[in-house]
Parts: C-alpha cells; structure tokens; sequence
C-alpha cells in the first residue's frame, strides 16, 4: 500500500493542453475522487498514473519512488475500466486469475488469491459461473477481483459503475466503501457524479479544463467552496445563484440587492459600494418567510421526507429549495424566501469567493 504524488504533471496532445501543471497527493490508504464535468482531464490523468499515457512534464511517484518513465505492468497499480472488459469463455475463476496465469505463479497461489478475493468480494458461489451468467453488479465484482489478486500497490478506478442501473450503483458504491475499509487500500476512483464523490471520498479531487480547482474532504468542499465552479458542482441539488449590486456594509457583512430584493451575506472582505457579485444559497438553507426574494412555484419533487421545490423569480432565475415533510400541492403560488446570512456565500464576478 503507497501514497501517489503527482508534481507539475502536463499533457499536451499537440498544441491543445489537457493537463496543467497538476499537483496534488492522495496520501497512503486513502480514497481519493477525481470528480468534473465530461472533458476535464480526470480520465487522462488516472491513465498518466496507471502509465497507459505519457506525461508531457511532471513527475508520479507511487510510495516514494519515481514511475513517471516505468512501464505500466512495473508501477505497481492495477486498474478497473468501465467496461468489465471480461473473457466470456472463462469462468469467473479463470478471468480473476488470468494475470496471475500470465505472471507464471503456481496453481496453488493461484488458487489461493482467487479464493480470497471472493471471499472479500462475495463471489464464492460464483465461481464456475461464466460471465453471461452473472449480473452486471457480479460482473463488475469480478472485474474488481481480478485487480485484487494482484495485490497492488494502488488501485485505479476509471467510472467503473457508469454502466450500472441507478439501484445497482448504489449498491456498488457501498460495496466498494466496504472494500476499501476492508483491505485499506490506497484507491483512486474517477467519476463524473459527484454523489459518488461524495459518499466514497476520503478527499475529492475537483478538475475543470485540466486544473484542479480545489481538493479536501467532501463537506469541507461543500460548506466551503473555493470559487463558483466547486460551489455549484458539488451538492445535489446544486446551489442557487442570484446575482446582485452590494448596496451597504454592517458589522458582519454585506447588503446585496438583486433585481427581486436585498438579501444579506456575512463577510470580512467588504467589496465596494456598487460592486456586482454572486450570492450562492444552498436548498436546504432557504426558507419561506415574510420578507426576501419572491418567487413563482413551478413545480416540486415530492421524495416522501422531503420535497424540493423548484421555483422561478420574474427574471426569469431558477431557485431550488429543500422543504421536509411537504404535503400540500404548491405549484403556481408566490411565495417569499429568505436565508440566514451566514449561510450566504458570495462570489466576484471572476467567481472566486470572497469571504
């Protein structure tokens, strides 16, 4: 089990950059997230670890040592792809012990490592089975067996639940939560969904166009976002935002006035009377009051303990808010919301927070 660190690590594909000069460490046993939109390099640079691309500039070093110019097999990761990528002729023995039939290890290891990983896997009564056989949550088991038997020293993630239905997803996600606290792995998972990111990660990496904007825990990224890229990506919902003029300083903050009304943020930075910004609420911190912002019920998502409620203010701004334990219909009616300014985040318009 080792750490990776990646220094000032580049990749170019001609004159375009996918990688800019990236830094970070996901330190030993840890579960670290890469998370971003399509197109933002996390995909890339999980390849660059596993050696499957070259870098451009910078260095990787697994467990202190530098791999950056090692070849894949001698880096000591194994990886599991999206698709299970399983030999459909093999039985689920078979492909979990393919590599090591390719390392040349005896029968007997062979059989040994096989057994355990199914043991941790819950593939014991599998074994026999061919793929075809198996349901896409086994399949993936298998796949995640066969990196298992190789006892890495990292093991790479790259979207490997993306093929799964939504309930078998949720499944994996605590399936492979249960894995990593089991074998205490160093693992680096890459994902689009941020509610994987959130509910796997030791630390979330988050990338936008080859950058990472901001890296940490999972609720320190969600109570405390650096800019309004991270603010509004991470959390599902995603945070509203409203943009307004600061039009007066107090004690503790800001008053900002949007198009609809004057909301409040708490702040020691004090921007400029007449400054444009971005105030950031999240649902679950807005509520129906007598004063604030008002708004046009559209339509709610009733989940049974909880609903949200997306609404509309008359420029045309979508606002979504939480509300627990809803029972009345409510679309089409105008309501007030308002939110504790101290919940209030805000932004300059270069998106950076201002705090």
């Amino acid at each position: 089990m080792s750490g990776v660190v990646l220094r000032n690590i580049r990749k170019s594909f001609g004159a375009v950059d996918i990688i800019k000069d990236v830094s970070l460490t996901v330190q030993k046993g840890e579960f670290g997230v890469f998370v971003g939109p399509s197109g933002c390099g996390k995909s890339t640079l999980l390849r660059m670890i596993a050696g499957l691309e070259d870098t451009s500039g910078g260095t990787i070093e697994i467990g202190g040592r530098d791999v950056t110019q090692v070849e894949p097999a001698k880096r000591g990761v194994a990886m599991v792809f999206q698709s299970y990528a399983l030999y459909p002729h093999l039985s689920v023995a078979e492909n979990m012990a393919f590599s090591l039939r390719l390392a040349k290890k005896s029968r007997a290891e062979r059989e040994a490592k096989v057994r355990e990983a199914a043991r941790i896997l819950q593939l014991t009564d599998h074994l026999e089975k061919r793929p075809a056989q198996l349901s896409g949550g086994q399949r993936q088991r298998v796949a995640i067996g066969r990196a298992i038997v190789r006892e890495p020293e990292v093991f790479l993630f790259d979207e490997p639940l993306s093929n799964l239905d939504a309930e078998l997803r949720v499944q994996m996600r605590l399936e492979l939560s249960r894995l990593h606290n089991q074998i205490g792995a160093t693992m680096i998972y890459v994902t689009h969904d941020q509610v994987e990111a959130m509910t796997l990660a030791d630390d979330i990496f988050v990338l936008r166009g080859g950058v990472v904007q901001q890296s940490g825990a999972p609720l320190r990224l969600y109570d405390d976002p650096d800019n309004r890229f991270v603010a509004g990506f991470i959390g599902s919902p995603s945070m509203n935002f409203v943009t307004g003029t600061v039009t007066g300083h107090s004690a503790t903050g800001v008053a900002v006035a949007t198009e609809e009304g004057t909301l409040e943020a708490h702040l020691s930075e004090r921007p400029g009377i007449g400054t444009k910004v971005i105030l950031g609420i999240r649902p679950e911190h807005l509520v129906p009051s007598a004063v604030g912002l008002p708004v046009t019920v559209e339509m709610a998502e009733e989940l049974g303990g909880n609903a949200y409620v997306h609404c509309r203010l008359a420029s045309g701004v979508d606002i979504v808010f939480e509300r627990r334990g809803l029972r009345d219909r409510l679309d089409g009616q105008r309501l007030m919301l308002a939110a504790d300014p101290a919940q209030v985040h805000c932004f300059a318009t270069d998106g950076l927070r201002l705090r």
